[in-house]
């Protein structure tokens, strides 16, 4: 016979699920107390109906009293389990027989005042009204309910005796129950069989692709690009006399109207010591900006050179310069220079770079650009992608020479650089290995796998990447530990052990109980410990 066991949150609809769900054909219903089948009496009557009609043959196992009653006036067997197992547990040697007759006598009354209550009557025809009338009457206390006695001060005592042992017996086995749920425990080991798979063959990974798609060999991949730009300063091996011009900045302000002011290149700025230094390019002042009446001057910020050579000219700041041009107008005092600096005057002997000392500069500094470059790569890749061997290059962009030499005989290159780089996600490849790998191994997910690359050929203007890979993996079934072990839930260990051996690709399977004198799983997930070996 089959036992069901009922949680407290389970309806009538749950229960016949499981009923008719159930291939044995004798079913025992166990019911805790304060159930949601309590809460009427025709839950019964719909379990008794289903079960007929589904061919099983129902009985009903509980603590309750409430539960047992509806279960016989619904004509289904119902048995209370420490009354049923009394002479198991040796209750007989603890409670005197003349109290166990009594207590089955005064059962045999209850059972018949109930059965003659107006529900059970077969020709009531206002169901709802009995259905209150027998749920109110449960509500009533076991002294309104029994018939009136006139009970001996010794039957009292023998009566309490009996109750008192009935309650230390369901505390222990309360108390075993809880025991037993909280160190019960179980071992499943399952070993599926290992298939080999191998391969090589040439692949391409491509920017155009999205996903990985079963009927290509063709996978995502990504484009990337990383500039770097470096400055140097390199030793000039040759001197020679030199004469160079300061440069510098210069603001120019509009303090006369608010229409722009245009300036030509060569536009001469005298500071106040006389020293003249000229416009680079053609300028426009803006207007200035008239406020309450009041002027407030527009500026530009324009490159300037000295008029003459030498050290004198390296100048700054000088809050005021003029400009010859406008003396004799108004604009003379409304127009004028603040120079910011300027430097690079020199008269004299001065280191310069020879072309050969130019050309070295140019080779040391790709080689400083690329070597960091590639430190770059060895730092890491994009996250989550795979760059391979020949999978990237380095391209120089531009290198210029300023040979104008500092106070040390040092003159700088500046070069500028980018890497190129073809990277794909193993992950995408691991998953186009293994569509073909299911093609001859259905439901297999691999188990481990070595990938080794080769070959490889970027094109870059069309963002591929073709390659050859390859594969020395181990396939296993694909096993879902978490529903496996929700389909094993308290269920029998030859259950279990019938479950693992409808598992497809299965080796072999170990499960272990404990105590292993328990021949059911736990009923909680985290007690059940699920190995794939």
């Amino acid at each position: 016979m089959k036992k069901i066991f009922v949680s407290k949150n389970d309806g009538v609809a749950e229960v016949v699920d499981k009923i008719i769900s159930e291939s044995d054909s004798e079913i025992t219903l166990v019911v805790p107390r304060n159930t949601l089948l309590d809460e009427s009496i025709s839950n019964f009557h719909l379990i008794k109906r289903e079960a007929d009609s589904a061919g099983k043959r129902i009985s009903v196992e509980s603590v309750d009293e409430k539960i047992l009653t509806y279960a016989k006036a619904s004509q289904l067997d119902a048995v209370h389990p420490i009354l049923k197992k009394r002479k198991s547990v040796s209750l007989s040697d603890i409670i005197p027989k003349n109290e166990d007759k009594e207590e089955e006598e005064e059962l045999k009354k209850e059972e018949a005042r109930i059965s003659s209550s107006p529900f059970f009557s077969k020709g009531s025809k206002n169901k709802k009204a009995e259905e209150v009338e027998v749920e109110d009457h449960f509500f009533k206390s076991r002294e309104e309910e029994l018939p009136a006695k006139t009970p001996s001060h010794r039957r009292k005592f023998q009566s309490s005796k009996k109750l008192l042992w009935i309650f230390s017996i369901l505390v222990i086995i309360v108390a075993g129950v809880f025991v037993l749920n909280s160190f019960k425990k179980a071992e499943v080991v399952i070993n599926f069989n290992a298939i080999p798979f191998n391969f090589q063959g040439r692949l391409l990974a491509s920017a155009r692709i999205v996903k990985n798609s079963s009927t290509s060999s063709d996978f995502p991949a990504e484009v990337f690009t990383e500039p770097k730009n470096l400055t140097q300063l390199f030793p000039a091996s040759s001197r020679k006399n030199v004469s160079d011009k300061a440069t510098g900045k210069i603001v120019v302000y509009n303090a006369f109207s608010s229409q722009p002011q245009g300036l030509v290149a060569t536009t001469r700025f005298v500071t106040p010591d006389g020293k003249i230094f000229r416009l680079d390019s053609s300028i426009t002042v803006p207007g200035a900006e008239i406020k309450d009446g009041k002027i407030i001057p527009a500026s530009i910020e324009a490159a300037i050179t000295a008029d003459k050579a030498g050290s004198t000219y390296n100048l700054g700041p000088i809050e005021k310069l003029t400009i010859p041009g406008f003396k004799g107008s108004a604009k003379y005092e409304k127009f004028y220079g603040s120079l910011v600096k300027t430097s690079g005057g020199f008269i004299g002997e001065r280191a310069f770079p020879t072309d050969k000392d130019i050309t070295s500069a140019k080779i040391k500094l790709t080689e400083t650009l690329s070597s960091s470059l590639n430190s770059d790569l060895a730092l890491g890749n994009p996250k989550g992608f795979k760059i391979i061997d020949g999978a990237s290059e380095i391209k120089i962009v531009r290198i210029s020479v300023n040979k104008a030499t500092d106070s040390s005989g040092n003159f700088s290159v500046f070069g500028e650089a980018e890497r190129k780089a073809i990277g794909f996600k193993e992950e995408d490849l691991r998953g186009l290995l293994l569509s073909q790998a299911q093609n001859d191994n259905p439901g297999t997910i691999f188990k481990s796998i070595n990938l080794a690359y080769k070959d490889s050929k970027p094109d870059f203007a069309k963002g591929e990447l073709g390659f050859t890979v390859v594969v020395d993996g181990i396939l296993t079934q694909d096993f879902n530990v978490d529903d496996f072990k929700a389909k094993i839930l308290s269920r029998s260990i030859e259950e279990t052990r019938s479950f693992i051996k409808e598992l497809k690709g299965l080796k072999d399977a170990k499960v272990s109980l404990w105590p292993t004198w328990l021949g059911e799983l736990p009923s909680n997930p985290e007690k059940i410990k699920i190995t794939i070996d």
